[in-house]
């Protein structure tokens, strides 16, 4: 049977000034995405960004996984693409989903989020979630792939962006990055600070009731924190059994909080875990 696809895009720029510092907006950008009479057929959308204003996207595959991006600032650029692969591996009735992003942004923010949305049962529930989100007055810099399929999500970095610096941010800033496995284990970094903030984070997973935060996901474990300034750092763990950290060899059940307000600067190693 032929498939026909028809992807039809509409981009709707609206500049105009808005409160704050002199900020522009960029109103809607709406993605339409049809599919007709379907064999494997992957859709693929693609996009970028580069001026003064709001970006904002959604994408949504079928029941698997939905993902959203938004950014705005006085200067913006980026790219961003997801995909829905269309492939029901083993017939489960679940695709395999992925989207990447990489964004800059001058005095302003980014948001990424990436939902699994379904599952083959007998790995676990699906509402995993990789959730980022840079708000500065100096610059922000993020480049994050995420993909699920019927087993898992998994965030996987490595030659996707270099090996480090994932996450980055100057100025006056704060950074939330996240993983959830479930709404009692999920595993988290906090950073507010007047800094050089560098983050780097190879990856993350979920593994039907275990999840890794920071463990390169079959490559090398690149997580590591180097900040150049003043401010506060927390990284938080929950899970039902035990957490298990790569580098300190802190084991316990329950939660786990490293917590540290610094002046001068702060550095952490590997913050990579386990959770079960």
């Amino acid at each position: 049977m032929e498939t026909e696809l028809f992807i039809v895009m509409e981009l709707v720029w609206r500049l105009k000034a808005s409160r704050g510092k002199n900020m522009k907006k960029l109103i809607m950008l709406v993605i339409f995405l049809i599919a007709i009479s379907g064999v494997n057929a992957a859709t693929t959308v693609q996009t970028n960004w580069n001026g003064g204003g709001n970006f904002d996207t959604h994408f949504t595959a079928g029941d698997d996984a939905v993902s959203a991006f938004r950014t705005g600032g006085n200067l913006i650029s980026g790219e961003w693409y997801a995909t829905d692969s269309d492939n029901n591996p083993y017939s489960y009735g679940i695709d395999s989903v992925t989207t990447g992003v990489r964004a800059d942004v001058t005095n302003g923010f980014i948001e990424y989020q990436f939902d699994r949305t379904d599952s083959k049962s007998s790995y676990g529930p699906a509402g995993e979630q990789s959730y980022t989100s840079i708000y500065t007055d100096g610059t922000g810099d993020f480049a994050w792939r995420s993909s699920s399929n019927y087993a898992s999500l998994a965030s996987t970095n490595y030659g996707w962006e270099g090996s480090r610096g994932q996450i980055q941010a100057t100025g006056l800033h704060t950074i939330i990055h996240t993983f959830t496995a479930n709404p009692k284990e999920w595993a988290g970094i906090f950073v507010s600070a007047d800094a050089n903030t560098y983050i780097t984070d190879m990856g993350e997973s979920s593994n039907g009731n275990s999840y890794t935060f920071g463990s390169g996901n079959g490559c090398y474990t690149a997580a590591e924190v180097d900040i150049d300034g003043s401010g506060m750092f927390d990284l938080t763990a929950y899970a039902d059994n035990s957490i298990v950290t790569e580098a300190t060899g802190i084991t316990t059940d329950g939660l786990l909080n490293i917590h540290a307000n610094f002046v001068n600067g702060f550095h952490f190693d590997n913050f990579a875990l386990t959770g079960n």
